[in-house]
């Protein structure tokens, strides 16, 4: 069953000269997939997720998230689309510095008007799942960049979306946090069939992915999928990116 479906998706951005981000783009996710999204810088990819997202509009196309389309609803049904059937995670955390580390988590059950026991029950269960369970009284400030990200993971998992999207969710973090937080949402995935969509453009991260679909100049390049073997994986993804051309920084040179 898919979870996502993206059909003949445009986006162009109006100005003194019209800009199309995104042209005739095609693809579904299934439920329980953990997919990637890669493309050099200006490739389109954020786009394509904030679209998703519902943060931004496509100028043409559909959109639908588990069989409903967010982009047909009105301010309010979108907002509450957004916060039922999505989950967040971004490259700079977006946790708010004044809450603690659970009141971060609890967020979105807090908005729903959910009940202080049902709260903590959920609370306990994906924070101990994320190995956070002794941070919960602290602030945003006082915790690590990994530690950060996982409070991130959990706030965004707790209501059990449909669809987790992440961006760059490794960007902010060293190898050893990084590779930490890509085997934690790796676990939700396999555990919990998390459907995940990852936009990022570290080979190492995007190794951990089901399959990976490349973007070059607003379109789908190419995709490839992981089969068994993650390191023969990587070199694909590796040599993908060589192909697509981008800045250097694109590139990672990490080995696994």
């Amino acid at each position: 069953m898919s979870i996502l479906d993206v059909r003949h998706l445009e986006k162009i951005y109006e100005g003194k000269v019209a800009h199309k981000a995104i042209e005739n783009i095609n693809f579904t996710v299934d439920k329980g997939e953990f997919v990637g999204i890669m493309g050099p810088s200006g490739s389109g990819k954020t786009t394509l997720l904030n679209l998703i997202a519902t943060i931004d509009r496509p100028t043409a196309g559909d959109i639908f998230i588990n069989g409903k389309n967010p982009h047909v609803l009105n301010r309010k049904e979108t907002a509450l689309f957004r916060r039922h059937e999505l989950g967040f995670v971004f490259q700079h955390f977006n946790l708010l510095d004044t809450l603690t580390v659970e009141e971060n988590i609890v967020l979105p059950l807090t908005l729903d008007g959910e009940s202080v026991k049902g709260m903590d029950q959920k609370l306990n269960q994906v924070a101990k799942k994320l190995g956070i369970d002794q941070i919960l009284k602290k602030r945003t400030y006082e915790i690590s960049g990994g530690q950060m990200q996982r409070t991130a993971i959990a706030r965004a998992i707790i209501h059990q979306p449909a669809l987790i999207l992440a961006d760059e969710p490794t960007g902010n973090l060293d190898s050893k946090s990084a590779k930490d937080v890509m085997e934690t949402l790796t676990a939700i995935n396999k555990e919990d069939g998390a459907t995940t969509l990852m936009v990022t453009h570290d080979a190492v991260a995007a190794s951990y992915c089901h399959r990976v679909i490349f973007i070059k100049d607003g379109q789908l390049y190419n995709e490839i999928y992981r089969g068994d073997n993650r390191q023969a994986f990587f070199q694909k993804i590796i040599d993908m990116l060589a192909l697509l051309g981008g800045d250097s920084r694109d590139l990672s040179t990490v080995r696994l």
